[in-house]
């Protein structure tokens, strides 16, 4: 059983390393990033199911989008079952800019695990993804939908 104190330095730990990761990018950037990712793992979405998703105010998300159109990287498009709601989804061109920006964050991680073995860098991915799945797996239980 892992104690109190182990938890909350691995919450400092990760909170330092996303701190870290956050100097090589602008916030525009990252916004574009993290909204371009959400639509390429979760297909076309509504404004709201959108926001929702990344954990932001909708106010937030519709500034992004007008600038992510108007760059050609999303688009939009009448919903068949609610002509007053729009569906997003990632352009060619959104993807492309998605698949440069992911590899410029891996060569950045690759240079920072420099000195590290594969075993090391696997075992730590491994590890990572049985925490991953663990904490989703308590979000589900606390979920209300999930009673």
């Amino acid at each position: 059983m892992v104690a109190g104190v182990t938890a909350s330095a691995l919450i400092e730990v990760f909170r330092a390393v996303v701190r870290a990761g956050r100097g090589f990018r602008q916030e525009e950037q990252r916004s574009a990033a993290a909204l371009l990712a959400f639509l390429d793992h979760a297909g076309e979405q509504r404004l709201g199911q959108l926001a929702c998703g990344l954990a932001v105010d909708p106010s937030v998300v519709s500034r992004q989008v007008v600038g992510l159109v108007r760059d050609g990287l999303i688009r939009r498009r009448p919903d068949p079952e609610d002509g007053r709601a729009g569906l997003l989804s990632l352009t060619d061109e959104g993807a492309d800019w998605l698949r440069g920006h992911r590899d410029k964050e891996a060569q950045r991680l690759l240079a920072a695990l420099d000195r590290w073995s594969e075993d090391d860098a696997a075992t730590l991915l491994s590890l990572l993804r049985r925490l991953e799945d663990d904490v989703r797996g308590l979000s589900t239980k606390e979920s209300p939908r999930a009673h």
